[in-house]
């Protein structure tokens, strides 16, 4: 053999490697970070089971306040003559458009209907309920019926009579008065 020729030599040994291969070795993580990643792990279990079981006993501890019954509406009747009845709202004659929807498990019940114009005074001093104030936005919620905001003047008025919270708000619908109405359970 020729002892010129570059990467050989005379002896036996095997030609010179001038570009080693990379070794693989597996990533072992830290001991410190083993440590983290079981934590997290053992409270996510734990976590997770308290979910699933509800987090303890249903036993009162000694801060638990003892729950009382939850008011609600008599609803047997939703014509507007029901409602008229226990609410104590007095709709004046030729309202239209009368639309009622529960809400919150009996506790609330939004009312909708169309008055003439000039029923407005007759419809608050029938039902007792305080003058309607010009701006006034007794009820702050938009509902199945109506939308919050209706692009037209409000008035409003509220009050409680009888465990019943009542709030009242009238807008212009074309030649008519839309009247939303919020009776809740108090």
């Amino acid at each position: 053999m020729d002892s010129g020729a570059p990467g050989l030599s005379e002896s036996t040994d095997q030609p010179e490697d001038t570009h080693p291969q990379p070794q693989s070795r597996v990533a072992v993580p830290s001991p410190g970070r083993l440590a983290v990643l079981g934590l997290l792990l053992i409270g996510l279990l734990i976590g997770g089971c308290l979910v699933i079981t509800g987090g303890g006993s249903d036993e009162p501890g000694p801060n638990t306040v003892p729950s009382r019954p939850t008011p609600t509406l008599a609803l047997s009747d939703l014509s507007l003559a029901g409602v008229e009845s226990f609410s104590g709202v007095d709709v004046p004659d030729g309202a239209q458009d009368f639309l009622t929807a529960r809400l919150d498990g009996d506790r609330q019940l939004d009312v909708t209907f169309t008055i003439d114009t000039d029923q407005a005074g007759a419809l608050v001093s029938g039902s007792g309920l305080p003058p309607l104030a010009e701006g006034a936005r007794p009820i702050l919620h938009s509902s199945p019926l109506w939308k919050l905001n209706p692009g037209t003047p409000i008035s409003g008025s509220a009050d409680v009579r009888n465990g019943i919270n009542r709030a009242l708000e009238v807008t212009p619908e074309g030649e008519r008065l839309r009247v939303r109405l919020t009776l809740q359970a108090v």
